[in-house]
């Protein structure tokens, strides 16, 4: 089968026809001294006269009434007054004055959080209005600057920074406090997850020139860059240091087909194979897998090409010598696992459709698509064929997926809203988001993306 533009394109060789063939204050009491007035008693006690006697026993009432004396005066004493007998006070003494201390205020000079004690790993015990008054009733000195203990109500205390408030009064008068509330256990708050990061490599079909381009995304960036003319099918090896991509004729015809190799820095572009697909990287970088008319082993220099299975879509896990695959065994159609020296082989799906496998970076999960309900959708499912869970449900194609280096993301192209883009989302299917458009051509099938840190 052909890959053909509007104005038609070079035919690209019975390799590509085998390829093609596959199935988120208190107030302040003023005292005053009282003053006494006092009565001057008389200085002498007038004697009344002789009552005379009766001739009879009834008493007989004298017939002058005694008058007081007329000298009688009233008077203040001084302070230099001779006091009175001390059983007979004659003044009341005069009251000493002391003035209440005017109390240390704390003003908040913006709306602020109240600690149970001087820090911040305490809990807040309420909130401070911009402008509100509390009496300071204690200090700490603490790494961070002094903190105010400031009265809330009653028998209830609550803590604030001292660059958080204006102090009114002889704060230099405020003790420290003895004994400081116990430090609280302190349960680090968990950090979202970061968002993707690294950079990928995709094809980019240019309807516009009718050629496929090799593109650059930096995920910490943004930016996207176009690398290079007819390069796909690209490779990242384990550590990121190399590349591997197939190379279409385009302007240079059948010498620059074929499986080529660059370092990450994308220089020292040489061939290695005159021929092949879809590489992938072994562990060590040392070798290849890559797919013809049946899945072959090569090493990174080019020689020891030898054939492998029968299979399409060979994807090398980046931790041991297990490769995955597509195929059909006498009609038994799925993902099947293989080894890359010793051969066999161990199915994991048994879908007709399911294709496109890539491990996770610790090897224990494969993600790949399947048409089994309907139209094409990502799935992930266990090395050991358990767990197959559906990521994406919509109307539209999803594939080619690829995981971040840190195993925390998945990059898959899909034509919802019917335009090609890029996406991710976490590998349990949340977290879904579009990235940017990026066109494919109609049959996309054995395309492929690859990601670095």
């Amino acid at each position: 089968m052909f890959y053909k533009f509007a104005s038609g394109l070079f035919v690209v060789g019975m390799l590509l026809m085998v390829l093609l063939a596959g199935c988120g204050e208190p107030p302040v009491t003023s005292g005053m001294a009282t003053l006494t007035v006092e009565v001057a008693k008389p200085t002498q006690t007038p004697v009344p006269p002789a009552t005379p006697v009766p001739p009879t026993d009834t008493p007989v009432p004298p017939t002058d009434t005694p008058v007081p004396p007329t000298n009688t005066t009233t008077s203040i004493p001084t302070s230099t007054s001779t006091p009175a007998p001390t059983d007979t006070p004659t003044s009341a003494p005069t009251a000493t004055f002391t003035p209440t201390p005017e109390p240390v205020q704390a003003s908040m000079s913006k709306t602020v959080n109240l600690r149970s004690g001087p820090g911040v790993n305490y809990l807040v015990a309420g909130k401070g209005k911009k402008g509100d008054h509390y009496v300071v009733s204690g200090k700490a000195e603490m790494n961070d600057g002094v903190w105010w203990q400031i009265v809330l109500g009653e028998e209830k205390t609550a803590w604030v920074r001292g660059d958080l408030v204006t102090l009114s009064g002889p704060a230099e008068d405020v003790q420290e406090v003895a004994e400081l509330p116990p430090t609280p256990e302190v349960t680090p708050t968990p950090k979202p997850p970061a968002g993707p990061r690294g950079v990928m490599l995709y094809s980019n079909a240019n309807l516009d020139a009718q050629q496929w381009e090799l593109w650059e995304y930096n995920f910490s960036t943004g930016a996207k860059r176009m690398l290079h003319a007819w390069r796909t099918e690209v490779d990242f090896s384990p550590d990121g240091k190399q590349i591997a991509y197939y190379a279409w004729p385009g302007d240079k015809g059948r010498e620059n087909v074929g499986i080529w190799i660059m370092n990450s820095d994308y220089t020292n572009e040489h061939r290695i194979l005159p021929g092949g697909a879809y590489p992938s990287f072994s562990p060590g970088g040392d070798r290849l897998a890559v797919m013809g008319d049946r899945i072959y082993i090569v090493n990174s220099d080019g020689g020891g090409l030898r054939p492998l299975i029968q299979g399409e879509y060979p994807d090398w896990s980046p931790v041991d010598n297990r490769i995955v695959f597509r195929n059909c065994f006498g009609g038994d159609c799925g993902i099947w696992i293989t080894d890359a020296d010793a051969g066999g082989q161990v199915r994991l799906t048994t879908g007709g459709s399911d294709g496109q496998p890539a491990w996770s970076p610790d090897g224990k999960r494969i993600a790949f698509i399947s048409q089994e309900e309907g139209n094409f959708e990502i799935y992930v499912i266990n090395a050991d064929g358990s767990g197959r869970k559906r990521l994406t449900n919509r109307l539209a194609s999803d594939g080619l997926p690829v995981w971040s280096p840190d195993g925390q993301w998945i990059a898959w192209r899909s034509d919802e809203g019917g335009v090609w883009g890029i996406w991710v989302m976490r590998p349990d299917g949340s977290a879904k988001r579009r990235l940017f458009d990026a066109p494919v051509l109609p049959v996309w099938f054995f395309e492929k993306m690859a990601w670095r840190r």
